[in-house]
């Protein structure tokens, strides 16, 4: 099982999370005609980003341009134009129009996916397709919603409009709120929300927020994985270079990939490594892999006379992270070798790190048949040179199991359980391994604990889908079973922002 150290990214929403005291604004997870808020797994390897609510600094200088209100539709309309589609039932009509922020301009957005709803809790638009009072649907040529019959007149404030990324059962957005009595909302504010997947946090969206300080929603088919909200991080603190990222994933959303692409091409902030990794992020988020590849290769390209010197940790440690997402197991095994060399020097001179490369890099390999034997490699070495814990014995008793040698897999396997009996991966891991050895009967009892102790997230989701083991969370989600397992497992729960150490066994 790896222990997963944070990166620039996601060490600030930690810290946002964590520091209840920091002075400025704060973040509220959306709930008025939202899906409730993802879980967060009771317990993660080492540190995983945060979910939780997150901080502001002081509110950003010049909001009040910013939050100049858009002028609804309805102004200059009527009735609705030929051809528009219409949804509600009442008297009262209106079109709204959708217009996304920066930190100093503002711009109609045509031909975007949004999310539109009142935002009053009582009240809500009739005869939506989901007939949940909340509509989706793609603004036309001028930006424009679709339009909404109510029975009561609306200011354009009443209502909710932010831009929709994905579509799937399960949804969530974030609203930043000041710090003062009043909460006003922070708009313009430049945010990346992050998804954990199965070999770490991958952009799921960027850009600014709405004038009542709204994330996009973005919307996806797995359900409850933690979906983090980064506010504060050199990607987003450069805002010269956001805005180009920002204007790319506005015309890809917009479905404009030739547009996008001509952005790319005249991008003043694609010439060093960290920002062609930032872009293949990017590209990588929005469904364009060989072309996030293309650019991380650009990064790893020999330059002069930077070259002369070693690449800088962070940017290989960032590098590495997008080689893991991308899946590609040679050039993550060469990163990761050379940041255990470099970790194994500063231990010689006293300054260890704790930061477990072997066995990150082994829990990775093993997901690729054919490096299982560089895997079982590498968890050994972990072993040796941390000394055992659960972390690595989880991790070598896994690769065992996969190269069939059961009884010592399983033997590693369950010693590491029984110090992380509520880390979801070993819990996959160790379910899977049992299902996998004709021991279905073991597998359903171990996952049959951990649904009792709400143990969730993304990859025991994946196991237990291959196993077609029966967790509540497979039914729609607006199921009774999902709504009683969300009662009981939804509570708040703190989350350590820095490392515990683990006993070696």
């Amino acid at each position: 099982m790896p222990q997963f150290t944070l990166h620039r990214l996601t060490s600030l929403i930690l810290t946002a999370a964590g520091l209840l005291a920091l002075p400025g604004a704060h973040a509220e997870p959306a709930t008025v005609g939202d899906m409730p808020p993802p879980m967060a797994p009771p317990m993660a390897p080492a540190v995983t980003p945060a979910v939780l609510p997150p901080l502001l600094p002081p509110l950003l200088p010049g909001d009040s341009q910013a939050a100049t209100p858009a002028a609804s539709s309805a102004a200059a309309l009527t009735e609705p134009p030929p051809g528009m589609p219409q949804y509600g039932r009442g008297t009262h009509g209106q079109t709204l129009t959708l217009t996304l922020l920066s930190d100093h301009t503002s711009a109609l957005a045509p031909h975007t996916p949004y999310r539109l709803f009142l935002t009053g809790k009582k009240e809500f638009i009739e005869d939506t397709p989901s007939q949940d009072g909340i509509l989706h649907g793609v603004t036309d040529d001028q930006g424009r919603t679709a339009w909404v019959w109510t029975d009561k007149p609306h200011d354009p404030d009443d209502f909710t409009l932010i831009r929709r990324v994905g579509d799937g059962a399960w949804g969530h957005f974030f609203q930043l709120h000041s710090s003062s009595s009043t909460k006003e909302p922070v708009p313009a504010w430049p945010y990346i929300l992050t998804m954990r997947q199965r070999w770490g946090e991958q952009w799921v969206d960027l850009g600014y927020t709405t004038r009542q300080g709204a994330t996009a929603y973005f919307s996806h088919d797995t359900p409850a994985v933690p979906i983090s909200l980064s506010i504060e991080s050199p990607v987003t603190d450069n805002h010269a270079c956001f805005d180009e990222l920002d204007a790319i994933n506005r015309k890809f959303s917009q479905g404009d990939v030739d547009g996008a692409h001509a952005l790319i091409g005249a991008m003043h902030c694609a010439a060093t490594p960290q920002q062609q990794l930032n872009l293949a992020q990017l590209l990588l988020m929005v469904g364009r892999q060989d072309d996030a590849r293309h650019w991380l290769m650009r990064a790893r390209e020999w330059r002069f006379p930077q070259s002369l010197k070693p690449v800088d940790t962070d940017l290989l440690s960032d590098r590495l992270d997008v080689e893991r997402l991308l899946g590609m197991p040679d050039l993550a095994l060469a990163d990761a070798q050379t940041l255990q060399q470099r970790q194994s020097r500063l231990a010689r001179a006293g300054r260890a790190s704790d930061t477990d490369w072997a066995n990150n890099i082994a829990y990775f390999l093993a997901d690729f048949p054919d490096y299982l034997p560089q895997a079982e490699a590498q968890a050994r070495q972990s072993i040796r040179e941390m000394g055992p814990n659960a972390f690595n014995q989880g991790t070598l008793g896994w690769i065992l199991s996969l190269q069939g040698h059961s009884e010592e897999g399983l033997r590693l396997l369950h010693v590491a359980y029984r110090e992380l009996s509520r880390n979801e991966e070993l819990v996959a891991d160790y379910g899977l391994a049992l299902w996998q050895h004709d021991r279905p009967e073991q597998t359903v009892r171990l996952w049959d604990e951990a649904q009792a102790q709400c143990v969730w997230g993304r990859r025991l989701h994946d196991a237990m889908r291959q196993a077609q083991y029966p967790h509540p969370y497979f039914q729609s989600a607006d199921s009774d079973a999902v709504k009683a397992y969300r009662q009981r497992c939804d509570a708040p729960r703190t989350k350590r922002t820095h490392r515990q150490p683990i006993a070696a066994l």
